[in-house]
């Protein structure tokens, strides 16, 4: 008996530090992707370009970053996450390095289109991973963990963003990105093996688990498993364009908001950003907390982009007034609520479908619908503030949310409507 219990938690022990690996790897995947949006606004002023200008440095980024992750969320079962994983993160931090190097803004996008291809592995791959690797009852927290990472990274990214700008070497950065990937990627490459391999006995217990659960919750598990999946995933991936195209939005432009429209400086209106990574953590708790209430995916989205809304039009309201702390809170919820989204769309979903479809498949097509949305508000966004101002980015963020949301209520109508009829001719 003591050697079962001593192998359990030998077992316990080596999936929280799996889990605590991918949520390293890809906290600090985002250091290397989002430095340059944490900077864009010195970006600006040392290159002597436009919003539109700078901004399309993310959107080549996105662009490659969501193409690719469709890409390889479809093959990366073919993977070897080992080596795949460790060359992602050493050409991003080479990439990294030459950004902070050259003086040449035009080569800068096509960097950043190359680190964009290298890092999109990584989501997929770590989300298969976790759900081949972990039993199901440990996926709900596998998804609470990894819902942490792009809100502590990007916290990271900006509190050190705002250091290097206050001290004139905005710069260093690039230069950090460039020593943290290869050190995390030599750690990854060390401890994989250890921390994959199951021996015989974890097998056993893990089969016999999952046979108890689907035994003993037949019914729960019957309601987590939309019908229609098609048709439920395309619907996930409207709400993932319009997610992105929200969360990017304000990650990339707070900053220059901050400073354009209330004249701070250039370090404070970095350090005030934090507060959106900070508030975005609890997106994820929200969302879980949502799921309880009403376990359906679709209606989750329904409530975070309603909550979006009505947020959108308070920093309509505010955005003219000397209340700038009233629209940074209001800036910080919506974060909070797109993140909730985010994490609903492209971790608890993936996850909660494990043994139902391939999890890294739909982790990775679904991101990489998010990332159509984060190329848009790149440099769409940018565009359409110098052409008319950013009162205008917020009424088309709000036409956006309330778009999504009355499609994301019909779509519920109309499933409920088809499944009732279903079950009513199945009486008959």
């Amino acid at each position: 008996m003591k050697r079962e219990e001593s192998r359990a938690r030998s077992g316990i022990s080596k999936h929280g530090a799996l889990m605590l690996l991918c949520w390293l790897v890809y906290t600090c995947s985002v250091i290397g992707k989002i430095n340059y949006a944490a900077n864009i606004i010195q970006v600006e002023q040392f290159f002597g370009v436009t919003h539109a200008q700078a901004g399309i440095v993310s959107t080549f980024y996105f662009f490659a970053y969501g193409g690719a992750q469709i890409f390889n969320g479809v093959f990366c079962k073919k993977y070897n996450l080992k080596y795949v994983i460790f060359g992602s993160l050493i050409i991003s931090g080479a990439i990294n390095l030459t950004v902070g190097l050259i003086t040449n803004f035009a080569v800068i996008k096509y960097l950043w289109l190359v680190n964009g291809f290298s890092l999109s592995v990584l989501w997929p791959c770590l989300v298969r991973l976790l759900s081949e690797t972990l039993p199901r009852e440990k996926m709900s927290k596998a998804s609470t963990v990894m819902s942490t990472t792009t809100a502590t990274g990007t916290l990271l990214v900006y509190g050190v963003s705002a250091l290097f700008v206050a001290l004139g070497v905005f710069r260093f950065a690039f230069y950090l990105a460039a020593v943290i990937l290869p050190m995390v990627g030599c750690f990854w490459l060390i401890f994989y093996n250890k921390l994959t391999k199951k021996d015989e006995t974890e097998e056993v217990e893990s089969a016999i688990s999952v046979q108890s659960m689907q035994t003993n919750n037949a019914q729960t598990t019957e309601n987590q498993k939309p019908k229609g999946l098609l048709s439920y995933v395309v619907m996930l991936a409207l709400f993932a364009v319009a997610t992105n195209l929200v969360k990017d939005g304000l990650n990339t432009w707070v900053p220059s908001i901050l400073k354009e429209n209330y004249g701070l400086t250039d370090s404070l209106s970095i350090l005030l950003t934090l507060i959106l990574p900070m508030v975005a953590i609890c997106g994820n708790i929200v969302a879980q907390k949502i799921y309880k209430k009403l376990p359906d995916f679709v209606v989750v989205c329904c409530c975070v982009f309603f909550g979006s809304g009505l947020c959108l039009c308070g920093v309509i309201f505010f955005l003219h007034t000397d209340l700038f702390v009233v629209t940074l809170l209001l800036f910080a919820c919506i974060s909070c609520f797109s993140a909730g989204s985010n994490s609903n769309i492209t971790s608890l979903f993936p996850l909660y479908m494990k043994g139902k479809a391939n999890s890294g498949m739909l982790a990775g097509v679904l991101n990489g619908c998010c990332y159509i949305g984060s190329t848009i508000s790149s440099y769409g966004l940018g565009f359409v503030a110098d052409k008319w101002g950013w009162n205008t980015v917020f009424y088309l963020l709000l036409a956006v949310c309330g778009g999504i949301l009355l499609i994301g209520i019909a779509y519920s109508v109309i499933r409920k409507l088809c499944v009732n009829h279903g079950k009513k001719s199945r009486t008959i």
